[in-house]
């Protein structure tokens, strides 16, 4: 506890109680005022407002003043209260005004050891109890039981899983089980994030960010889906290479969260590349969705935070090339490594890339030659995509800006590495 005295702060003056009375006293009134309100607002009969909180913290700050053992028995003593009021009230079943009671007299008795601390959680505890009928309505409402159940499945994760995994690679510098799963982690996490956003923004929104929340699953996918519904007639042209581009913004956002993961040296490098190209294929993105005259490809969203299969497909993919891209460096040198990692870009960029970054730093000659050719053969293999699925009209929208933000990525990377 590095961070917290443990001993509280000296009473060598009046004007250090006054400070510590004072500010037990502001925390108790701010707690009360809201409990205060509440009851007014809500029509009920609860044990506790405005002065009985502030009297709570106060008793706490004076009670461990006097020692430990005051601290204890005040502490039981306000528990005793508490309990009192949960036997026999009638009006108000809940248990939340009591628990924020007890904690009060903790906040006002924490004033002696970090005011500071102590303000901050009586903001915080306000807050809470501000939000109740908003946090009822989101958990009761809002969030969809599937919802839930995949929030605490990412929770798992990475509050069990990942810090349990080991972290030592099986074969060189791949097959790191810690690696997997944290990248399995972050692609969940990343596709949660994407879908709660999509259900907060509005409709007009709904197929730009629905697109940026598939590219995170296959944004080569994405751009074929979206071809086919222009070849077949159901949608705008350019709608639908805006919403395309919009999928590849989801690819470089996903190759900065892998990298970040690997090599924070390689994510220096690529950090400012990567916001110029996404920001290239965002301006791009707006223009065309803006200008178009149709958004019949909204895509609608279900109610799944995250697809574990396709991530886990795609973690998969990722372990798979890196393991070859590794092998073909291990047997055939560096021409081995450029070789695999052009020949991986083609179809999964994050899984040649990620192999590249694991083996080296930015500085090596070989693995920057090889990292900014897998970008370049990505792009052109996704223009090649646009045209087979979408036709000519298709790709000549989508393929130029796709060529110009890698064209730029690939420019400023090199150009970072010679700063």
């Amino acid at each position: 506890m590095n961070f917290i005295s443990l001993n509280p702060l000296s009473l060598n003056s009046y004007t250090d109680f006054l400070t510590i009375i004072a500010a037990a006293l502001g925390c108790g009134l701010l707690i009360g005022l809201e409990r205060e309100r509440s009851k007014q607002r809500e029509n009920q009969h609860s044990f506790a407002g405005l002065r009985s909180f502030a009297i709570c913290a106060l008793l706490g700050a004076v009670c461990f003043i006097f020692g430990p053992y005051f601290g204890i028995i005040g502490a039981l003593a306000v528990t005793g209260i508490a309990i009192y009021s949960l036997k026999n009230q009638i009006d108000d079943p809940g248990v939340t005004t009591e628990i924020a009671f007890v904690l009060t007299y903790f906040i006002g008795a924490m004033c002696l050891w970090n005011i500071s601390y102590a303000a901050g959680l009586s903001v915080i505890l306000t807050i809470l109890l501000m939000t109740k009928h908003s946090m009822h309505g989101i958990a009761g409402k809002w969030i969809t039981e599937a919802e839930f159940r995949d929030g605490i499945f990412l929770l798992a994760l990475l509050l069990i899983a990942l810090p349990l995994t080991p972290n030592k690679p099986f074969w060189g510098s791949v097959l790191n089980p810690y690696v997997i799963l944290k990248l399995l982690t972050l692609i969940l996490t990343v596709q949660a994030l994407a879908h709660i956003a999509k259900r907060l923004l509005s409709s007009k929104n709904a197929m730009m960010l629905s697109s940026l929340a598939s590219g995170f699953v296959s944004s080569t996918a994405t751009i074929a889906s979206l071809g086919l519904e222009v070849r077949n007639g159901r949608a705008d042209t350019k709608a639908n290479a805006g919403a395309a581009l919009m999928s590849c913004v989801a690819t470089l956002l996903q190759l900065l969260i892998i990298v970040i993961g690997i090599s924070l040296s390689w994510f220096k490098v690529i950090l400012l590349p990567s916001l110029i190209a996404m920001l290239i294929l965002i301006i791009f993105s707006v223009w065309f969705m803006r200008s178009s005259q149709t958004l019949e490809s909204v895509q609608q969203s279900d109610s799944r935070m995250f697809s574990l299969k396709e991530a886990a497909i795609i973690v998969v993919s990722l372990t798979v090339i890196q393991a070859g891209v590794y092998g073909l460096n291990v047997v055939l040198g560096d021409a081995g490594l450029i070789a695999g990692t052009l020949l991986a870009s083609l179809f999964e960029i994050h899984g040649a890339l990620s192999t590249i970054v694991i083996q080296g730093e930015p500085s090596n000659s070989v693995l920057a030659w090889a990292f900014g050719l897998g970008l370049g053969a990505h792009a052109i293999a996704k223009s090649v995509n646009a045209l087979l699925t979408g036709g000519t009209r298709f790709a000549l929208v989508f393929a130029p800006i796709q060529i110009l933000h890698m064209a730029a990525f690939v420019f400023l990377f090199f150009w970072m590495l010679n700063l």
